[in-house]
């Protein structure tokens, strides 16, 4: 985390040159941890293997989680990917790179976790974070370093990320201030596994607050932009005061109760049983996010439109 800082602080070139370098070392990484993996233990041993019944996830916590992980990763690439020359390379580039990249290494680092349980021929669940497969697997200290750095990379998106969402949110921050605020703050964050609860338990928390927050967030925002605005935005507008986006002393109020709504209706989900652990809350809360707040404008938008005789 404090390298993260250190590459944000000293700016974007630094950001972009770190990603380069990194994605090259976690592709090369992954390419021979995937080797590893089948040299140490047999695919008909991966396939064959089962993990033990107390530890099972059902399909709607791991459809909860795999949600939350790629809607955190959409709102943090949408950050970058919006300044691209091109509008295929901010959209269609980005699904199919991130879908590809997701895919990969999520069933490598599942193959190699499964391939750790299968050669100690025990299973925890906390070993499955990369850094303790390299070690179970013997890739050495090369392997390591290659994972701090490629980490310090992802950490500086999410860094970056969440420094401008502050800054947007308060312009009397620099963009460097906001950096070091949010530095500060995930580094004080991640002492939390440390006095609290394991590492997995606090991640899927974590996970399950992405979800409750982010999924209601995005619903509102492909509403407005596919189904209110057809797609088009005046961007000239966005930022003026009292422009076509000013709403209520520049709050949507509408979207602010649709989104409020989105996250009690995603807590209360994940209260029933049959729900939790079959298909699971997040798509759920965002459709009822989504028709509350489509609704909401349209009856908002009607008031504010005058009676004619």
């Amino acid at each position: 985390m404090n390298n993260s800082g250190l590459s944000i602080s000293l700016g974007e070139k630094s950001v972009r040159l770190i990603e380069r370098i990194g994605i090259i070392l976690v592709v090369i990484f992954v390419l021979w941890e995937s080797v590893v993996v089948f040299q140490t233990v047999s695919f008909h041993d991966i396939i064959a293997w089962h993990a033990p019944a107390n530890l099972r996830m059902s399909s709607g916590v791991a459809a909860d989680t795999l949600a939350a992980f790629n809607l955190a990763w959409v709102t943090a690439a949408s950050d970058f990917s919006r300044f691209t020359a091109k509008k295929s390379a901010a959209t269609t580039a980005s699904f199919l790179g991130a879908n590809f990249g997701l895919f990969w290494f999520a069933f490598i680092g599942l193959f190699a976790t499964i391939g750790t349980a299968v050669s100690l021929n025990h299973f925890d669940p906390n070993n499955s974070d990369p850094s303790t497969v390299a070690a179970k697997l013997g890739l050495g200290v090369i392997a390591l370093l290659v994972i701090v750095l490629t980490s310090t990379t992802a950490n500086a998106v999410n860094l970056m990320s969440a420094g401008s969402a502050l800054t947007n949110l308060t312009h009397r921050l620099s963009l460097n201030v906001s950096l070091w605020i949010v530095t500060i703050a995930a580094t004080l964050v991640t002492f939390i596994p440390v006095y609290l609860a394991s590492f997995l338990d606090v991640f899927e928390t974590f996970l399950d607050g992405i979800g409750m927050f982010l999924g209601p967030e995005i619903a509102v925002f492909l509403v407005d932009y596919f189904f209110l605005k057809g797609k088009q935005y005046r961007l000239a507008e966005l930022t003026k005061v009292r422009g076509a986006y000013w709403y209520s002393h520049g709050v949507n109020w509408v979207a602010v109760a649709s989104w409020v709504l989105g996250v009690v209706t995603y807590w209360g989900l994940k209260q029933v049983t049959v729900v939790a652990t079959t298909i699971g809350a997040t798509f759920i809360a965002m459709a009822i996010t989504a028709v509350i707040y489509w609704v909401g404008m349209r009856i908002t938008r009607n008031a504010a439109v005058p009676a004619t005789k």
